[in-house]
């Protein structure tokens, strides 16, 4: 009984584990199953079947190929002829097995489809105790999944696994073999679900930056500006009876930097806001284009959007509330993830201003 303490402990404490594990597509899973094992053997169907759990973990590579690692196992039973009392022993079973999603395959990619269909194949070592013996095994199966939220998966699972002639205790067969039907959930990581609150918003801990890092990002907008300040029209040639056309003031753009889902605008980035804001104090008819951005290694499309609108809101909030600078001169847009402005990744965590007449 000993042995499925442990197991049972075991599938519990993973359980647990991937129901506060917290926040890209592909995101790692852990799954926990509990269902029934068939062994065939001498003996009536029903002596034959015994309880069976399984624990898993995985990752899908991209929407049709994954692997996960399984530790499985529980009881096994074996038989002396029918009419004869059966008899019981406990194994465990620790296999790599390939995920192939038929889904995804057949129809397409859609990360909002109700069920999901996979193929399963592996290999591994599978361990009967009382007595000890041991010996490589391979099994084939296939999944069906429903869809419950972004986080959750009910997943319905069916394998035959193939054994040594030793598994049931018995030198009866070329191999032995034994089928598992199992019932469980899959929780996949990266999602932000917070079992404590599920209403509530996923929290969020900004990268911090290196003094280098910053100097960098800073050097790089010093550069735009030095740029945009250089950026003027030639002087015409002073000419006798030639009224000179006035020529309007250049655009200025100023970029205000983010960290990892972060949408407050921070100390250090404020003087690139208040020039934004002095430049159209100087140039009244000016009007400024706000745009929000999101990085497209981290988080989802829907994510990303709404994270690089609260971005330009919260500069076009600055704006009106510090400076008072009116929201009618102020167009404010979201560009998600789909554009990214900067070849570096952790740039595009930014909202671009440019203000012109």
């Amino acid at each position: 009984m000993k042995i499925k303490h442990v197991l049972l402990t075991a599938l519990f404490s993973a359980l647990g584990v991937g129901a506060y594990a917290q926040d890209t597509e592909h995101n790692w899973f852990i799954q926990g199953q509990l269902g029934a094992s068939y062994s065939l053997g001498d003996a009536d169907f029903g002596k034959l079947v015994s309880p069976a759990g399984a624990i898993s973990v995985g990752k899908y590579f991209n929407p049709t190929i994954g692997a996960r690692l399984s530790i499985s196992g529980w009881r096994g039973r074996g038989g002396n002829g029918e009419g004869r009392p059966a008899y019981g022993f406990y194994y465990g079973a620790a296999t790599v097995d390939g995920l192939l999603n038929l889904s995804t395959l057949f129809a397409g990619k859609n990360p909002d489809r109700l069920f999901n269909a996979s193929l399963i194949a592996g290999i591994g070592y599978n361990h009967r105790f009382e007595p000890n013996s041991g010996s490589f095994m391979g099994r084939l199966g296939l999944q069906g999944s429903i869809r419950l939220n972004d986080a959750f998966a009910l997943n319905l699972e069916a394998l035959a696994n193939g054994v040594s002639d030793r598994w049931n205790k018995k030198d009866d067969h070329g191999f032995d073999s034994y089928y598992n039907v199992l019932v469980g959930i899959t929780y996949k990581f990266g999602t932000g679900f917070n079992i404590g609150c599920p209403d509530c918003e996923p929290v969020y801990y900004p990268k911090t930056y290196s003094e280098k890092e910053v100097q960098a990002l800073n050097d790089e907008i010093n550069k735009l500006r030095e740029q945009i300040a250089n950026h003027k029209c030639p002087e015409p040639e002073p000419c006798p009876e030639v009224e000179v056309e006035q020529v309007s003031k250049p655009a200025l753009k100023a970029l205000v930097l983010f960290g990892l889902n972060q949408t407050n605008v921070s100390g250090d980035q404020m003087m690139n806001v208040e020039a934004i804001a002095n430049y159209m104090k100087e140039n009244p008819d000016s009007k400024v284009d706000i745009s929000g951005y999101a990085d497209k290694g981290t988080g989802t499309d829907q994510i990303n959007e709404r994270l690089a609108m609260e971005r330009a809101n919260s500069v076009a909030d600055e704006l009106a509330n510090k400076y008072g600078i009116s929201r009618d001169r102020m167009k404010v847009s979201s560009n998600g993830s789909t554009i990214q402005p900067f070849s570096k990744n952790d740039w595009n965590r930014v909202v671009i201003m440019i203000a012109e007449e």
